[in-house]
């Protein structure tokens, strides 16, 4: 589901009881949103993306998108060589000895490997003109003005809101922190007696919930069995 930044920012208001938006920055909320889709691409639901790899024959190690998740466990999910044939990505450790001494067009094995950082480097050269996919997931686009357009599933939406609320509380939390530490022991109450860092956990707290019962994609269904 799409919606722009500017409708997003209303629900959002809402929740926090600033319909107005007189107690929260447009720039605290544009950092906050962004940093929940960010957050939900790394661990949950991230835009399913391709790319594709034209080789010449000669070169084997190419560098990835960089809007590609770069979490642990995330990022490339699969890779499609040519025909029927998908790579796997190649477990190695040192001293390990492949079947061929070095990279050719016919070397084997064939896969890959995520190394170094942001670049994909195949066992196997490409051959002159020969068409490799990567499919990878992607981050979100970032969130600039009122125009921008926020595609996640419908059920996201709220979690997003949650996460943009929670975050967007922080500072209000910090100053009446601040502020409490002027208080009598009766009135300040225990130390983390701070309603809005209460509301805040609670909004992050619905935000993980709503996560959690939502499965994440099935991209390892595109991967090669065996």
């Amino acid at each position: 589901m799409s919606v722009t930044w500017a409708a997003l920012k209303a629900q959002i208001g809402r929740k926090l009881d600033d319909p107005t938006y007189g107690k929260y920055s447009e720039a605290l909320l544009l950092d906050v949103v962004n940093d929940a889709l960010t957050a939900f691409a790394a661990t949950h639901t991230g835009i399913a993306s391709d790319f594709p790899i034209e080789g010449d024959g000669a070169t084997y190690e190419f560098a990835l998108p960089t809007n590609i998740v770069d979490a642990e466990g995330a990022g490339v999910y699969a890779v499609h060589w040519k025909e029927n044939t998908w790579l796997t990505e190649l477990e190695y450790w040192p001293g390990e000895v492949w079947s061929s001494t070095s990279r050719t067009t016919t070397s084997n094995p064939l896969g890959y490997i995520l190394w170094p950082q942001g670049k994909i480097s195949f066992s196997r050269i490409p051959t002159d003109g020969q068409e490799v996919t990567v499919h990878y997931v992607a981050y979100y686009s970032e969130v600039v003005d009122d125009n921008s357009s926020i595609t996640v599933p419908r059920w996201a939406l709220e979690a997003i809101k949650l996460y943009t609320a929670a975050v967007a509380l922080e500072p209000s939390s910090t100053k009446a922190a601040t502020l409490g530490q002027y208080k009598s022991r009766r009135e300040a109450g225990g130390p983390e007696d701070n309603p809005v860092l209460r509301l805040a956990e609670h909004y992050m707290r619905r935000y993980y919930e709503i996560l959690a019962a939502h499965a994440t994609p099935q991209y390892h269904k595109l991967q090669p069995v065996g």
